[in-house]
């Protein structure tokens, strides 16, 4: 493993590409992600490090704060992170996401982390206090040991996953699961889906998005990397992309290989059902899947979310006279 520093050219608060950021305020403090997940997309693009290679970003919590004194308007909220995990077990990663995390909600601006990794236990007084400002989503689609390590080698497990969980509840961040990617005839079967929400049920988990994997050529590549000690495994899941389509995700024109459409709405209506039979509501992203819901864009969901937040905050906190956008 390789850990360094680079220096960070432009601003730190950016728009991601993808349709559903892209009215975003987003903040990326490396680039590269020790994890290595299989189906990341990152890891195909051009300025992606390469496996093993992290780099920070030089002084980027300077950096932000003097941005946010310079910006007449100040986000709703901050995404954490389009191109990297931001809680990689990596001492110096970790440090320097808790110092943006602070430095936002200092300025009253939410965050709202997607993670698959292990949330350390300093960060817990941290939005503990700042609980108003804190939208977590904790990505798991599996229980089972052996695929996440195939899928997720440096990820954290699912036990500490659902570690997560039941910490962030016990401090009243009731955080939204996001299964993505689902893998067909991996990670949907009755079994593997049953189990998980059987699990989540018990800590009051209240929604979920579900997406399935998308290919793209390094995707495919890695999907095949993960199973090779199962190539029959492997070739049943490309299988089930004979059928699919390709669909635009991205502002610009760049296209991803979908599952097809028949197989998605039949899945996603199951696994509806078995969450709605533990309680919990499943929606389908609008930003993945948009040949078959009219499911709102993420930033919309976020977007609403926050307004609700500051919303119930601004009924017993004075005001503090500063202008507000959901847009970066």
């Amino acid at each position: 493993m390789q850990i360094g520093s680079i220096e960070r050219r432009g601003h730190v608060l950016t728009r991601p590409a993808l349709k559903c950021l892209n009215q975003v305020a987003a903040i990326n403090p490396t680039l590269g992600c020790i994890h290595q997940c299989a189906y990341c997309y990152v890891r195909g693009y051009t300025m992606y490090p390469g496996d093993g290679k992290v780099f920070i970003y030089d002084a980027i919590v300077e950096k932000l704060r003097r941005e946010l004194s310079k910006r007449r308007k100040l986000p709703l909220y901050v995404f954490f992170s389009p191109t990297c995990d931001v809680l990689q077990p990596i001492p110096q990663v970790l440090k320097v996401t808790y110092d943006l995390m602070r430095v936002l909600f200092e300025h009253g601006i939410g965050v709202n982390l997607l993670t698959k990794g292990k949330i350390p236990v300093n960060f817990l007084p941290l939005f503990q206090r700042y609980k108003k400002l804190v939208h977590v989503q904790i990505g798991i689609t599996t229980l089972c040991r052996d695929i996440q390590r195939r899928l997720e080698p440096y990820a954290s497990t699912p036990a500490e996953r659902v570690r997560n969980i039941e910490r962030l509840c016990a401090i009243d961040v009731v955080p939204e699961i996001k299964l993505d990617p689902l893998i067909p005839d991996v990670t949907d079967t009755e079994q593997n889906i049953t189990t998980l929400f059987k699990a989540l049920q018990k800590y009051g988990i209240r929604s979920t998005g579900m997406n399935y994997l998308f290919l793209r050529p390094q995707i495919k590549k890695n999907i095949g990397k993960a199973f090779r000690n199962t190539p029959l495994l492997a070739n049943n899941i490309l299988r089930h992309y004979e059928k699919g389509k390709s669909i635009n995700l991205l502002a610009a024109q760049s296209h991803v290989f979908a599952l097809d459409m028949q197989y998605r709405k039949q899945a996603y209506t199951y696994i509806a059902e078995c969450a709605k039979a533990s309680g919990i509501y499943a929606y389908v992203c609008g930003c993945k899947n948009p040949d078959i819901t009219e499911e709102p864009l993420c930033a919309t969901t976020w977007g609403q979310y926050f307004e609700e937040k500051f919303t119930q905050k601004r009924l017993f906190s004075p005001k503090t006279g500063t202008n507000r956008s959901i847009e970066l």
